[in-house]
C-alpha cells in the first residue's frame, strides 16, 4: 500500500515538474569544453559496467568536460571502472534527508546535462532531473515520450545487446555508436593482481572460477553444484561467494572436495582480481558476465524467466553459452548442460589443455 502512494506520489510530483518541450532539441556537439555533465547510474553493478563504453567515448569527446556520475548504495562500488573517465562519484540514498541534501547539491552544480542511464523508464532518475533543473536532459525513451529535452529512441530490446542500447545515448551529442569501439573493460593493476595471485596461489593447470551467486534468487542449488564439480576432471576448480553464501560455498566444498573456496573478498575491485585469475568462468550472476567481456574470458552463464521480448545480457563479444529456461528457477537447468558448455568452450579457446 505504502510502496503504490509512494509511487502514485512521483507520477504526481513528475506531472507538475515535467519541462514543457516542443520535442527533441538540436544536437549537444557544440556544448562548452568546460561543460558540466551528469550520468544517473543508480541501478547495480551490472548496470554500471555495461555503461563504461559510453562513458569512455564521451570523455574523449569532452576531455575538459566534468562528467560526474550517481551512483547508489548497491553499485557504488562499481566506481571503479569508471573512475578515470570521471570527476566525482556521487550517491544516492533512499533516505529523505539524503535526497534532499543530493537535490541542494545538484542544483548548485546548475548541471549543463543530466544523461539517465537507465534502459527502462525510472521515476527517481526523472524526479531528480526535473528537481535539479539542468539546461538540458537525455534518455532513452518509447514512443513519442518528450520528457527529456533529448530524447533517444530506444532500439529494440529484443535483439539490440544492452551495451549497445545505452550507447545510444551518445547520439545526442553527434557521435554515432555504431563507428565506435564498445569494449568493455575492468583495469586490473599489477598491484592487485598480485595480491589475487598471493590469494589462490599459482595455477595447476586450467583453471574454472565458479561463481556460486549473487542472491538467492539467482542460486543454481546446492546439489546441482555437487553434481557439476563432481563430473569435472583435470582442472583447477575455485569457488566464490560472497559473505551471505560462505556457508554454501564450505558445504559445497567439503561434498566436492575438487572444487576449493577463494577466500572471501573484501572488494568488488578485490573479488574481480581473483576472477581474473581464472581461464574461464562460470555464472548465474550477470555482474560477472560483463566481467568476463570485459578481459574476453570465457564463461557459461545461467539465466531464468527468461522472456522473448528482451535479449539476455550475454557477455558481449565475448566467447559464451547461454544456458536458459522459462521457469523461474535455474535449477531447471541440468548439470550436464553445463558440462557440456563448459567442454565446449574448452576446445574452441584452449585446445589440448584439457
Amino acid at each position: 500500500m505504502l510502496k503504490q502512494l509512494e509511487l502514485s506520489f512521483r507520477r504526481f510530483l513528475l506531472k507538475l515538474l515535467q519541462p514543457r518541450t516542443s520535442g527533441a532539441l538540436g544536437s549537444l556537439s557544440q556544448l562548452p569544453e568546460n561543460a558540466k555533465i551528469l550520468l544517473l547510474r543508480h541501478d547495480k553493478i551490472g548496470d554500471v559496467l555495461v555503461t563504461v563504453p559510453m562513458i569512455r567515448i564521451l570523455r574523449r569527446r569532452f576531455p575538459k568536460a566534468q562528467i560526474d556520475i550517481l551512483l547508489g548504495e548497491k553499485n557504488q562500488s562499481a566506481f571503479g571502472s569508471v573512475q578515470q573517465y570521471c570527476n566525482r562519484k556521487l550517491l544516492y540514498s533512499k533516505k529523505l534527508p539524503t535526497i534532499l541534501s543530493l537535490i541542494r547539491s545538484l542544483r548548485a552544480t546548475h548541471y549543463d546535462v543530466i544523461i539517465d542511464c537507465m534502459d527502462n523508464p525510472s521515476s527517481t532518475s526523472r524526479t531528480l532531473i526535473a528537481l535539479s533543473a539542468p539546461s538540458y536532459s537525455v534518455g532513452l525513451v518509447r514512443d513519442d515520450d518528450t520528457f527529456y529535452t533529448h530524447p533517444i529512441p530506444t532500439p529494440d530490446r529484443r535483439t539490440t545487446h544492452i551495451v549497445e542500447r545505452t550507447a545510444q545515448l551518445l547520439t545526442a551529442f553527434g557521435l554515432e555508436p555504431a563507428t565506435e569501439d564498445l569494449s568493455l573493460e575492468f583495469p586490473i593493476t599489477s598491484e592487485q593482481q598480485a595480491a589475487a595471485l598471493t590469494a589462490l596461489g599459482a595455477k595447476k593447470g586450467l583453471r574454472l572460477g565458479i561463481n556460486i551467486s549473487a542472491g538467492w534468487e539467482k542460486y543454481w542449488g546446492r546439489e546441482r553444484l555437487i553434481e557439476l564439480v563432481n563430473q569435472l576432471q583435470e582442472i583447477e576448480i575455485i569457488g566464490f561467494a560472497t559473505a551471505v553464501f560462505q556457508n554454501e560455498l564450505q558445504e559445497i566444498t567439503k561434498q566436492a572436495s575438487a572444487m576449493r573456496a577463494a577466500p572471501l573478498a573484501g572488494s568488488l575491485t578485490e573479488f574481480a582480481a581473483m576472477l581474473h585469475e581464472c581461464d574461464i568462468l562460470f555464472t548465474p550472476d550477470t555482474s560477472v558476465v560483463h566481467l568476463a567481456a570485459a578481459w574476453k574470458k570465457p564463461c557459461v552463464v545461467l539465466y531464468a524467466n527468461i522472456t522473448d521480448d528482451l535479449m539476455l545480457w550475454t557477455p558481449y563479444k565475448s566467447p559464451h553459452r547461454a544456458l536458459t529456461t522459462r521457469e523461474s528457477a535455474l535449477s531447471a537447468i541440468g548439470s550436464r548442460e553445463v558440462v557440456q558448455a563448459l567442454h565446449e568452450l574448452i576446445e574452441e579457446n584452449f585446445p589440448g589443455e584439457r
